[in-house]
Parts: C-alpha cells; structure tokens; sequence
C-alpha cells in the first residue's frame, strides 16, 4: 500500500517494516474480502502466480494454500521477505512459493508468463496504474487473471491533503475510471468491488498503533521522535481528510483467451 513520500531521515523500510508488524495483509483488505476473491480468481492446481510488491505474502500464502496454485512473490523489503518466507514454511507451502527480493522488473524477465497477476496496492512498483496494468497484460498467459488493488479518489481532494500526502490529484482518478483504464488495457473486467470504511480504520489503527507501541517502548531507539511526530501527523491526515477522500478497489480481470 503506499503511503505517503516523506522527508524524514527514517530509513523508510524500518518505518514500514514497524508500521505493518500486526498486518496481515498490507492494505485495507479483510480476510472475508480476501476469501471472496481467491474463490472469484478460480485459478487450478500448478497454475503460475506472480504477486508484485508481495509485502509479508499474507495474501500469496493463503492463495497457494487454497488453490494449490505456484507462487512467486517478488518486493523490494528484505524483512517484509524473511517474514513471507516464515509464514510460508507455517502453513506448509513453502514448496509451492519462490520469493525474492528485489525490483520486480529486475527479477521477471519479459519472456516469463503466468496464469495469474496479483498486484494489491503495488502498482507503483512499475509506474503509474496504466503502466502496471499493461506491464501485466504482457505478462499474462492468454485467459489467464489479474487482481489489482489499488487507490482512487472517493472525492475531489483536499489541496491541504494532496500536500499532506506529497501528491498530485491526476495520481489517481475516480474507482469507475481505474476499471476503464484496466479496459483500455485490453482485460475485460470481471468484477469490481471497494473497501469499506471498518476495513480502513482496521488497517490504518493497526498502522498507527504499531508505531506508536514502539516508540513508548523503545524510547532510546534514535528514530523515536521523528517516527512519533510521522506517525501522528499521519493519522491525524486520515482521520481529517483521508477517510473521506481516499478509496481503495479491487479489480478482478481478465486476459482474452483470444
């Protein structure tokens, strides 16, 4: 999921690596949604899944675990790696899934094809979400699915968010014009569908308060003030402006089989 372009000298994968310590998934994703749209990608036992920006591979774990599917899961986070790597050993699919660390572009070769494209939150990780959805395009078997996640603006936004975040409203447009752009792509969309606001409060109260458990318990780490003054300012932007305004989709696609 991304967040906001900081300035802080925090190294930023300690500050997200602490932020999403009790997340399962990195995102505004419950584990009802997430059930519903494994069931929905109706992918067969060996088929090929790539997740981009796989974070922890909560969500990867529990596909190849349902499906029986082969996963590989490619984020930049060596942590976010070591801890997929743990809970795909627990859940007995280690077998089944090849994580690696490093930019996805650098470790999928534009010869490789799957049955299957996650990418939740993550399409940054290419680009823009024009150039995500077509990089994956390519990357995908004919008929074969991808499920993006991704933000858009349940509002026009606030020019004190956009500045809070660090971003420019053309970023992102409205939850209607993602799926448009996912047809212009060429998939054909086969469902769409939205995060609530429970699931929001969930993924950002776990965030913040991850953060702020550690900094009352570690008050000698270096980082403690900085990441207290980042974390607040954070919700306090959440709670004033983001909850209102920025809206996280789900969109199941498909590649033609012709």
């Amino acid at each position: 999921m991304t967040r906001s372009r900081s300035t802080s000298p925090i190294d930023p994968f300690k500050f997200t690596t602490i932020a999403h310590g009790t997340h399962r998934y990195l995102g505004p994703l419950s584990a009802a949604r997430a059930g519903a749209l494994m069931r929905a990608m109706a992918l067969n036992e060996d088929d090929r899944v790539l997740d981009i920006g796989c974070g922890k591979a909560g969500f990867l774990v529990e596909l190849v675990e349902a499906t029986h599917a082969r996963g590989i899961g490619v984020d930049t986070n060596p942590t976010f790696i070591a801890a997929a790597a743990s809970a795909a050993r627990e859940r007995g699919v280690d077998d089944r899934i090849e994580l690696v660390v490093g930019p996805v572009q650098d470790k999928v070769g534009p010869a490789d094809r799957f049955d299957a494209v996650v990418c939740m939150g993550s399409s940054q990780a290419i680009g823009s979400l024009t150039d995500a959805l077509a990089w994956t395009f390519r990357a995908l078997n004919p008929g074969g699915v991808a499920l993006f996640g991704d933000g858009y603006w349940k509002r026009t936004p606030d020019p004190r968010y956009l500045a809070h975040l660090g971003a420019s409203e053309d970023e992102m447009a409205g939850h209607a014009d993602n799926a448009t752009k996912a047809r212009a792509a060429g998939f054909r969309v086969l469902s769409t569908a939205a995060a609530s606001e429970d699931d929001w409060d969930e993924y950002e109260g776990r965030y913040c308060a991850a953060v702020e458990r550690h900094v009352d318990a570690h008050p000698d780490d270096p980082d403690a003030d900085a990441m207290g003054t980042r974390i607040r300012a954070w919700h306090d932007g959440y709670l004033r402006w983001g909850r209102d305004t920025l809206g996280f989709g789900f969109y199941l696609l498909l590649k033609p089989a012709r």
